[in-house]
């Protein structure tokens, strides 16, 4: 099975699998790791898979809630239907590109606003809620299609719950205003290079988002607020596409440009730790082609790290654009 970015990362890995480690034991003795492509390129799939699911969702999730707030706004590449804004439900149905072109998406949103006695509750009310279910019975599913990447797709199922736990209306945020929303997901996804049978695997999310606006760029930044056994600070956790149960812990908050379509939702900065799978993996967010942090302009991608056979093992892994 093929990641939608494999063809850059092995391109990339051709020459980051001769990495060589160099570590001292506790005899003070040097030993050296070599690390190799199938290990890094395993590495690098679930690094990228789970960044990109958490993309995905995370837009879908944003547009949910603007168009709570703003059932008026426009989407690319999708219509919005209100006919049924009378019992707070509100449906997204995707069908075509996005602004900049390079994906393009299908299914639907099926959003349900908070009723008390037959009447909206105002999502701009802090406690309120709403539920977003990606697939209804008219078009069942969420579907995002990778143009540039031999139009290999993600599909995502399920529903989820926002809470707003602070602020107003997603198109009031300002430089004075904030606004931040509990997320709780439970979903399934699958990518349809799953060539022989169609498989699809858990995904739950729990994050808390804060969008801010302090100029003219709207920023996300994602937490975790969930403790299960002795992991701490999830956003997230499911089953990768080789079988392996993970929990995704945030260790720095992740940032995200909201506001720029081109950047397709991949994070500026930000440190992720993917663990209970034999080789945790760091994930850094927002790296140049070195694998340095970078504090402006456009990132190239993240720097991901593990232990493989008591050895140290890195990659660069380039973000879809």
């Amino acid at each position: 099975m093929k990641h939608k970015s494999l063809y850059k990362q092995l391109t990339y890995l051709a020459y980051s699998s001769s990495f060589i480690v160099v570590l001292a034991g506790c005899a003070k003795e040097d030993t050296t790791k070599v690390e190799t492509t199938t290990n890094t390129t395993s590495q690098t799939t679930i690094a990228s898979d789970e960044l990109t699911l958490n993309n995905e969702f995370d837009q879908a999730a944003d547009e949910a809630i603007a168009v709570i707030c703003n059932p008026k706004i426009s989407i690319p590449g999708a219509s919005i239907d209100t006919s049924q804004l009378n019992i707070g439900v509100i449906t997204i149905y995707y069908s075509g590109k996005e602004a900049d072109g390079t994906k393009s998406r299908t299914g639907s949103d099926s959003i349900h606003e908070n009723m008390v006695s037959g009447k909206v509750v105002p999502w701009g009310t802090p406690g309120t809620t709403a539920s977003m279910t990606l697939g209804c019975v008219n078009s069942p599913g969420y579907e995002i299609q990778f143009l540039n990447e031999n139009n290999i797709s993600v599909r995502l199922n399920g529903t989820a719950k926002l809470t707003n736990l602070k602020g107003g209306y997603f198109q009031n945020i300002s430089s004075t205003d904030s606004l931040t929303a509990v997320i709780r997901g439970s979903l399934n996804y699958t990518f349809n290079d799953n060539l022989a049978t169609i498989t699809y695997y858990p995904l739950n999310v729990n994050q808390v988002r804060l969008f801010t606006q302090p100029a003219a760029t709207r920023y996300a930044s994602t937490s975790g607020d969930t403790v299960i056994s002795s992991f701490k600070n999830i956003s997230g956790w499911g089953t990768d596409r080789f079988g392996n149960t993970y929990y995704t812990s945030i260790n720095t908050t992740v940032v995200q440009n909201i506001s720029d379509y081109t950047l397709s939702y991949n994070p500026l900065s930000g440190v992720k730790d993917i663990q209970n799978i034999e080789e945790p993996i760091l994930c850094t967010y927002g790296v140049d082609q070195q694998g340095n942090v970078i504090t402006s302009g456009t990132p190239y991608g993240f720097y991901i790290s593990w232990f493989n056979n008591g050895g140290g093992a890195q990659a660069i892994v380039p973000y879809y654009y």
